[in-house]
């Protein structure tokens, strides 16, 4: 939601996320260094909300306005942030209007705590259970065995550590 304060925890999360997607070549360095300057430097400390201009982000972030656009664009297409597009009507004394495009709004989104990029996941290969009918007792014989597996799963986290 725009307006919520974002704990450092929730922003280091977020910069965590861009690091991996960096290393996995999904991101470039410069729309890394675009969302560092959204989270570091336009977010407002006190309520979290980032309203910034494309002018301002060139500046901060030292890249060319195209470079701005397609690494908003980019980061908002991996669920990175979100942009309100914010528009401001002026009225004429004659009673005419205009509306014109003030700054977007974006609000930055932080990965779930079971995301893939959470430091406690570990991506391992996929099991699938088949199931055919829908006999109950067949049905609870299976949650079972998922019950013990994903318990098998998490003694073998804990005792890695």
């Amino acid at each position: 939601m725009p307006g919520q304060r974002l704990s450092p925890t929730q922003a280091g999360a977020i910069a965590k996320r861009a690091r991996k997607l960096l290393r996995r070549g999904l991101i470039t360095h410069r729309q890394l260094a675009l969302l560092d300057c959204l989270l570091w430097s336009c977010r407002r400390p006190d309520t979290g909300t980032i309203v910034v201009s494309y002018s301002a982000l060139q500046r901060l972030a030292h890249i060319a306005r195209a470079t701005v656009a397609a690494g908003l664009r980019r980061l908002e297409e991996l669920g990175l942030i979100g942009r309100i597009k914010r528009r401001v009507r002026v009225l004429w004394a004659h009673g005419g209007q205009q509306s014109r495009q003030a700054a977007s709004a974006y609000v930055l989104h932080v990965p779930a705590a079971d995301c893939e990029f959470s430091a406690r996941t570990v991506i391992q290969g996929q099991e699938t259970l088949v199931i055919e009918g829908h006999d109950g007792a067949a049905v609870r014989a299976a949650q079972e065995a998922l019950a013990r597996r994903r318990e098998a799963f998490t003694r073998g986290l804990l005792t890695r550590r």
